[in-house]
């Protein structure tokens, strides 16, 4: 373990996966805005539902279980690893109604951890301004593919979260004045907040029925979809 605390920041090194260890904040905030969030579809039959929480939820109707959450801060280079290799995989899951995949964006940085945490919060909370399902999730994929270098390079500014969003077609003058004024930063360090509370202890995580995977079980997307049909 590798502790850097002028940074607010400590790394675990656990074979070949890393995950960003969760530094607190004092934050506390309402509950965000009111855009409307709908049902997206999926090519496969799936369907995409946002939760008034900002995760969001991936599953054939009717599937409810195993249940695979995933925690993820989008300031994390290691999230856009994870991300990178394991979203495939995990789609192809809930598309074949053999997993439900609940996506969960949240911020492991305090504020003293410049510029990730601004970094981090911005695009969690324009993440939060989608509110179709099927939108949301290729706004995260955009999201991932214009990840900051580093924790040390600022990113993620409202233009490019506004530019990258119109290239999908979200364009829509309450998307641009959720994006501009941060609609959801409040909501987003609030929800942040419950997570650590529940016990996540960094990013990227993941939990298969309530159950926190090892970092041996998420190492490979082999790894992890044996963890996933075990609880089935």
């Amino acid at each position: 373990m590798i502790g850097l605390v002028a940074g607010g920041l400590v790394l675990v090194l656990a074979l070949a996966t890393v995950v960003f260890l969760v530094t607190r904040g004092d934050d506390e905030g309402g509950d965000g805005g009111d855009i409307q969030l709908r049902v997206g579809k999926i090519a496969g039959g799936a369907e995409a539902t946002p939760q008034a929480d900002g995760s969001l939820a991936m599953a054939r109707p009717g599937v409810t279980s195993p249940v695979v959450d995933v925690y993820e801060d989008f300031a994390c280079p290691h999230c856009g690893d994870f991300d990178r290799k394991h979203d495939p995989m995990l789609k192809e899951l809930a598309v074949s109604g053999r997993a439900k995949v609940v996506f969960r964006p949240m911020l492991v940085f305090n504020e003293s951890r410049q510029p990730a945490h601004d970094n981090s919060l911005r695009a969690a909370a324009a993440l939060r301004c989608v509110g179709d399902g099927a939108r949301w999730l290729s706004y995260q994929d955009a999201l991932y593919a214009n990840q900051p270098s580093s924790l040390d390079t600022p990113g993620y500014s409202t233009e490019e979260l506004i530019s990258h969003a119109a290239k999908l077609g979200l364009t829509g003058d309450d998307f641009t004045s959720c994006v501009q004024s941060q609609r959801y930063a409040r909501s987003v360090q609030t929800v942040s907040q419950g997570y650590i509370a529940s016990g996540i202890q960094g990013t990227p995580a993941v939990q298969v029925n309530g159950r926190t995977l090892g970092s041996s079980e998420i190492e490979s997307p082999e790894a992890l979809r044996r963890a996933i049909e075990s609880a089935s």
